[in-house]
């Protein structure tokens, strides 16, 4: 890979930065809710480096934060590592798709399946829609996570 590969140059990317806030639905195999809570994402580039937190806050006050950092692999492409132990388990790539969408491939380190694809569609300036499918190590629906986020700073 190019030393030139910056990630202020990506197409999509540098649009996400900033705070966001939002819903998190998350729904079983059969697309009954299981869980709800809202949470602020804060993603900004430092270093040429994506930097992520996560602070998902729960209805009984509970919260916890998760941390995500990602590296330029390719053009529109970024590996995002979970700095987090329940994270760390997983490889992640993101590609930048089109004008406004990013999709994230998530692979179990040990076995090599697939256990998630996650979409991120930026509707505005100000405003996303992300949506997570979950898989079994056998391919079959584990869950899905929908998110309706908003820019706040």
């Amino acid at each position: 890979m190019s030393e030139t590969a910056q990630l202020t140059n990506f197409k999509i990317f540098p649009k996400h930065t900033g705070v966001w806030e939002g819903d998190w639905t998350i729904l079983d195999g059969d697309c009954k809710e299981t869980r709800r809570f809202t949470a602020v994402v804060t993603q900004k580039i430092v270093d040429n480096e994506w930097r992520q937190t996560n602070l998902q806050t729960y209805a009984n006050g509970q919260s916890e934060t998760q941390n995500f950092v990602g590296y330029v692999v390719g053009e529109g492409q970024v590996q995002i590592e979970g700095l987090d132990s329940v994270f760390s388990n997983y490889n992640t790539l993101a590609t930048e798709v089109g004008d406004d969408l990013i999709i994230f491939q998530v692979w179990d380190k040990a076995t090599g399946f697939m256990r998630a694809v996650e979409t991120i569609h930026l509707v505005s300036s100000d405003r996303r829609i992300r949506t997570t499918q979950s898989l079994t190590e056998e391919g079959k629906l584990r869950g899905v996570l929908v998110i309706v986020e908003r820019r706040i700073e």
